[in-house]
Order: structure tokens, then C-alpha cells, then sequence
């Protein structure tokens, strides 16, 4: 270990720098740091001085990282969050505990699972704040950079610095109003003789009743409606001919809301995974362990 090094870093220094990469301008990055724009400017020199580069260079948006800076990024916060979990008293004191939790899911699931797992969360530790945001294209990114601390999703992608967690398998149905006249002969052949409600964030190659159709020659499945969330297709399905074919927690809960009428599907669909995931810097952080754990328990008790 070479002392010379440690001597000339402190940890404001290094979460500093954090805050740098992640706002990738000054001004932010000293509102997040709660220090004056100054402040933060004379830390980034100190901080060029350590690391001997650069580390930003300045372009109309803010800061661009140098290639020096990109290669810290992953380190530091690993680093970071090892400090944090060192320095974390072994006793957690729920009531004590002031956190921001930040993370991406669908909506269903949502409505399903983790609404009740976040009135459980805030009764026993009410300083802990969500931050839940729809799943998007850069989640993966977000959460190797540190800007989220969990995903919960269906159909998650595999990476060695993320861990995860299968929460639960649900079953594809069916979900259409009362009176929709497929009910009078439910069959394959009913359901692709009338217009379907399809998720606008799949394509033909994802989507498991397409792919049916095309593979026992069926004709080509009527779309009658496109939308992006799951609960949107509930509002939608009442007095329609519309059928949605949907995980079965959500599909229920359009029966309770909407009266609407809810049948397994004639033909088979594959099931829905859904898995946590978060990345390894978490993984022994007794505060994000412990909502996770909670997180979990929201879909083992799902009555």
C-alpha cells in the first residue's frame, strides 16, 4: 500500500468528483455537494492536481469527462459505496434512516406489487423517499452510473456487475368486456377474429401471441388499439370489442375496476418473469438490503 497516495485524498474529494461525473457540470455539481459554485471550481483544480489530468473539458453543455475521468467512474463508485457500507452502523435504526430510493419499473407493477410494499417501507422507516420512474431504454446506464438503485421489470438483461432476484412468474390471460361477442365461442379462432389491444413498446419478434398466430397460420392478428402502459389498456377495454392479453395480477384488477370479464387464454402463452435488479456496488448495504427484502416480501404476499 503506498501511504503517499491516501495522504493526498480525502473522501469530499472523491464524492466531489462523483458529483462531477454524474451532473457533468459545475454548477450542479455544487448544488448537489450543497458547496458554493466556487467551491466546487477550486475542488476540481485540487482534484486535477491528485489525478495528474485534466479530468473535464469544458464544451457548451457543461463538462465533458476525459477518457482519465470515464475510467475512474466504475471505480469510485464501488469505491464509495464500500466506504459507505464500512461506516454503517451494525444496529440499523429505521426511524433514523434518511434516504433517497431511487428506481425504474412498469406500471403494473406498480399498482400490483410495489404500492403496498412502499406503505410497509415508510410505516417502520418514514425518512426513506421514493423516487419511482417508469422503465426506459437507459436504465441499465442509470444504474451502473449510480443514478438509480434498483430495476424491477420483466424481461431484465443478464450483466456481471448487476445482481438480481426472480420476484415472481405471472401468468399471461385474457381480459375484454362482458359483452364482447368472442365470449360466445371462446376459442383460438375467436380471439384473432376480433381487434387486439397491443403494447406499443413490442414488436412482432417479442410478442408471444404474434408470434403464435404467424406459427400455426392463423390469420394476421387485428390490432385495433396501441398503448403503452398496461393500466391504460384497462380504462380502454369497457364497451369495446377489444381483447388484451395481460399478466394476471393487472388483468384482475381491471375485473374489480371495470367489471370487465377476465378468461385464460385458449392457447398457450408464455409466462412473465418478473426480477430485481440492482448493481453489486448495493449488494451489502444494510439499508438497500432491507427494502429489497421488503420489496420482496410484496410478492410473496400478494393477497
Amino acid at each position: 500500500m503506498n501511504e503517499s497516495h491516501i495522504a493526498k485524498v480525502d473522501l469530499n474529494l472523491l464524492k466531489s468528483l462523483r458529483a462531477l461525473l454524474e451532473e457533468r457540470h459545475v454548477g450542479r455539481a455544487a448544488q448537489k455537494m450543497n458547496v458554493t459554485q466556487s467551491a466546487m471550481s477550486h475542488t476540481l483544480s485540487r482534484l486535477r492536481i491528485v489525478f495528474d489530468d485534466p479530468l473535464f473539458i469544458r464544451n457548451a453543455k457543461g463538462l465533458e469527462p476525459t477518457a482519465r475521468a470515464l475510467e475512474l467512474s466504475d471505480k469510485l463508485s464501488f469505491i464509495l459505496g464500500e466506504i459507505d457500507t464500512l461506516l454503517t452502523p451494525k444496529a440499523l435504526e429505521l426511524s433514523q434512516v434518511h434516504a433517497h430510493f431511487r428506481l425504474q419499473t412498469h406500471d403494473f407493477i406498480v399498482a400490483s406489487y410495489l404500492s403496498k410494499a412502499f406503505h410497509t417501507i415508510n410505516d417502520e422507516a418514514p425518512n426513506i423517499i421514493f423516487d419511482v420512474q417508469i422503465l426506459d431504454n437507459n436504465a441499465y446506464e442509470k444504474l451502473d452510473s449510480g443514478k438509480l438503485d434498483m430495476i424491477i421489470g420483466a424481461g431484465l438483461k443478464a450483466n456481471p456487475r448487476f445482481m438480481q432476484k426472480r420476484l415472481i412468474d405471472e401468468s399471461l390471460v385474457c381480459l375484454l368486456d362482458k359483452h364482447n361477442p368472442a365470449l360466445n365461442n371462446w376459442s383460438t379462432e375467436a380471439i384473432f377474429r376480433y381487434p387486439h389491444i397491443k403494447s406499443s413498446l413490442l414488436d412482432d419478434h417479442d410478442d408471444p401471441v404474434s408470434q403464435y398466430g404467424k406459427n400455426m397460420g392463423l390469420s394476421e392478428r387485428k390490432v385495433g388499439l396501441y398503448a403503452e402502459s398496461l393500466n391504460l389498456q384497462l380504462a380502454l377495454l369497457p364497451n369495446s370489442k377489444l381483447i388484451a392479453f395481460l399478466p394476471e395480477s393487472i388483468a384482475e384488477q381491471g375485473s374489480k375496476l371495470y367489471g370487465l370479464e377476465l378468461k385464460a387464454c385458449p392457447f398457450s402463452l408464455p409466462t412473465l418473469t418478473i426480477r430485481g435488479m440492482w448493481h453489486e456496488r448495493h449488494q451489502n448495504d444494510q439499508v438497500h438490503k432491507w427494502v429489497r427484502d421488503k420489496i420482496s416480501d410484496a410478492f410473496l404476499n400478494i393477497n
